[in-house]
């Protein structure tokens, strides 16, 4: 009855007839008052039940397959979202690994500069006394030059007397 009501008005505003499965498919509330009269549509639209079956099983077997595409693409969704997190994992441990290395050689570029420091001290020390001993030459050099100089004044003032 409920069908037939929402039905006869798109057929008056010209839209295409409603497919033979939906027509022929009894109301749930017909006859609400628990008497089964006579169908009201009369002897040649009866009640057509075992294409309402029909319905039933197919649309059975499509909420069946949307359940099994959801199982699986839900299974597909859990598969990608399990390898997401695998890899994101992996990708905490390399940067993890990367950032050891990281501290590590920040430990040994610290450890080659304070070398480098201790080696220009000990080069600008060794700078330093070897110009302390340049200096000391040269004094020395100098001294031993006048020593000579008044032993030979000392040697021909001997030789001349």
């Amino acid at each position: 009855m409920i069908a037939h009501a929402v039905d006869a008005p798109l057929h008056a505003a010209g839209h295409p007839a409603t497919p033979p499965q939906e027509r022929n498919v009894v109301p749930l509330f017909a006859g609400q008052d628990g008497a089964a009269g006579p169908d009201p549509r009369g002897p040649e639209e009866a009640a057509d039940w075992p294409g309402a079956i029909r319905l039933v099983r197919d649309v059975g077997a499509r909420v069946r397959r949307a359940r099994d595409l959801a199982h699986d693409l839900t299974k597909q969704s859990q598969g990608l979202i399990q390898r997401s997190i695998t890899d994101a994992e992996a990708a905490e441990q390399r940067a993890r690994v990367a950032e050891a290395a990281a501290q590590s050689a920040m430990r040994r570029a610290a450890k080659a500069e304070k070398a480098a420091r201790l080696a220009e001290e000990r080069a600008r020390s060794a700078e330093e006394q070897m110009r302390a001993a340049r200096a000391g030459e040269a004094e020395a050099r100098l001294w031993l030059g006048r020593l000579y100089a008044c032993l030979r004044d000392e040697f021909d003032a001997l030789t001349t007397d």
